[in-house]
């Protein structure tokens, strides 16, 4: 069995921000190597890789337990609708693997810390 992450992002029509993301997941999958074997990140819209295309990869490279963790502020229309209802295609189309997502990290406490942080900095 192996455990597979995936940072899910929005996605933008600007290109350069797909890269911020992609270096998210590369510092996430570094410092939860002990937790998830394989990890990727994937954009609901305006950017690739989408959510399934990301899965599909991860399932190929022997994924059967799948985390997805939005990285949204708020738990809104995406959260509630756009995710469940992707999640809900790839169980019926890929039976065999387990999904599971996590909270959206705008309601994370630390959250304050890092607006704080950002604006110390101005």
């Amino acid at each position: 069995m192996k455990k597979a992450l995936v940072i899910l992002a929005h996605g933008s029509r600007v290109p350069e921000t797909s890269e911020t993301v992609k270096q998210l997941a590369e510092q996430v999958k570094k410092r939860a190597k002990d937790e998830f074997e394989i990890a990727g990140y994937a954009f609901l819209q305006f950017a690739k890789p989408e959510l399934e295309e990301t899965v599909e990869k991860l399932i190929e490279e022997g994924a059967t337990d799948i985390v997805v963790a939005p990285f949204f502020l708020f738990a809104g229309h995406h959260m509630q609708h756009d995710l469940p209802e992707a999640l809900e295609e790839m169980n019926r189309k890929y039976p065999e693997v387990t999904f599971k997502t996590s909270e959206v990290i705008g309601q994370d406490p630390r959250m304050a810390d890092i607006i704080l942080d950002q604006i110390k900095k101005v």
